[in-house]
């Protein structure tokens, strides 16, 4: 996986020889790189060197994202050679205490320590541009190589290497969401301080964005997001959010948010209602979360029964151990579940037994480039008929292509939320399918 000029010396992590009794692990034929399951360990031991003091290091997650299709006109073998060049390619252009390795799926991932973590987002921007000019001179001109990125900083607090690489698969996600464009870079302090701000002046705002059912239900659904301003421009959620569980203040914004739900939906009056809100890992891991809500639910009553909680896989991931009392806790309250950013992991259906959900909603790195693969539609399916197998409904969520509604469809996905169905907005306005009966 690692290559590296302190490799070649016999020295480093990619020596040839026998270290402390431990066989070299294996490497890919193909690219003479080192499979995924070295950089993990590498990983691992990064974690243990975070949680023994300051150290910057990130993980970076490069996928070649239509060389399917370059396969499919290039033919498989001259499409394994420029995957070898390619590479070799990433060796010369990457730092040299890099430790690099070739994943599955056209996926290359790096480990980046010090100064290079602190320059990550240039450094693979800088291979990026590298790979596209190199490759153009091999394939047709039709064609253009396309990558995409997805970085993910490596802290004490992250419990293993399956978190670091699901984060890393979820920003590739999002990435190809935000059209590659940079996330807005905000300093932790800043970050910080607007939010304690908002938190003691009440300037959290909520908006609503609806979640079609393709087949209707006769509810209407929808998602509870949260965001506050920062100056002309508004802090990402992503921020927020982040800000919010690395300062333990994730169960606040929580608890105001489900106190707002609350009121929403007493004030709304409609059986039919149903509101989706985000639970941070903070409020997962929590002893008093439970006691707080079996309080207000006393005071507020049945409407409690029309939110659906939603956690994300990588929170699952990380707070696995907690998880079995906050299931126990959460069902005699007949609030349904879902998890998010289902599929960022290499094995999602593994932590599934560990929850009692009601709905899954697909992470945007399985839906990403469905038209360029038919291998991925057809992964696509057979992952939803699981789930469905084991009594789950499934959520496609940040779709933004209408014209992905119809694929989507005959894939037996039973939700879609996304721009191209409805802008998250101040009002619940969205105009939900009806089945209607025509009489002449």
């Amino acid at each position: 996986m690692a290559q590296s000029k302190s490799a070649e010396s016999g020295q480093g992590p990619n020596s040839k020889v026998r270290n402390r009794g431990q066989l070299t692990p294996r490497r890919d034929p193909l690219t003479g790189l080192f499979e995924q399951d070295y950089l993990g360990q590498q990983v691992e031991k990064t974690l243990l060197r975070c949680r023994q003091g300051p150290l910057e290091a990130t993980l970076a997650l490069l996928q070649l994202e239509n060389f399917y299709e370059i396969r499919s006109w290039v033919g498989k073998s001259e499409a394994s050679l420029l995957l070898s060049d390619i590479a070799r390619l990433l060796e010369k252009s990457l730092p040299d205490k890099a430790v690099l390795c070739h994943c599955e799926h056209y996926e290359f991932a790096v480990l980046l320590l010090d100064e290079c973590s602190l320059n990550a987002r240039l450094i693979t921007d800088r291979v990026k541009l590298a790979m596209q000019s190199t490759v153009s001179a091999s394939i047709p001109p039709q064609l253009e190589l396309k990558c995409g990125i997805g970085l993910a900083k490596l802290s004490r607090r992250i419990p293993s290497a399956d978190v670091v690489f699901a984060r890393a698969r979820h920003d590739l996600g999002l990435g190809h969401h935000r059209g590659d464009i940079p996330a807005l870079q905000i300093p932790a302090e800043t970050a910080l301080r607007r939010l304690r701000r908002a938190l003691k002046e009440n300037q959290l705002r909520l908006s609503f964005q609806a979640i079609a059912c393709l087949k209707e239900d006769g509810l209407q659904h929808y998602e509870i997001r949260t965001s506050l301003a920062h100056g002309v421009v508004e802090l990402p959620a992503d921020v927020l959010f982040e800000t919010a569980v690395q300062n333990a203040m994730g169960e606040a914004i929580d608890r105001w948010v489900i106190e707002q739900a609350f009121c929403v939906l007493r004030q709304n009056r409609r059986e039919t209602l149903r509101l989706t809100v985000s639970l941070t890992q903070n409020s997962l891991v929590s002893p008093k979360f439970f006691h707080w809500l079996e309080n207000r639910i006393s005071h507020f009553g049945r409407v409690a029964e029309q939110l659906v909680f939603q956690i994300s896989e990588i929170d699952v991931l990380i707070a696995q151990h907690h998880m079995d009392y906050f299931c126990h806790k959460l069902n005699p309250l007949n609030i349904r579940l879902c998890v998010s950013h289902f599929g960022c992991t290499a094995d999602p259906f593994r932590y599934l037994p560990l929850l009692r959900a009601h709905a899954v909603k697909l992470d945007v790195s399985l839906l990403e480039k469905l038209r360029l693969n038919p291998m991925k539609i057809q992964q696509l399916k057979r992952t939803i008929n699981q789930l469905h197998e084991t009594g789950l409904r499934v959520i496609a969520a940040m779709i933004d292509d209408m014209s992905l509604l119809p694929l989507l469809w005959r894939s037996k996905v039973n939700f879609a939320q996304g721009y191209c169905l409805h802008k998250p907005n101040s009002a619940m306005n969205f105009e939900f399918l009806k089945d209607e009966t025509l009489s002449l």
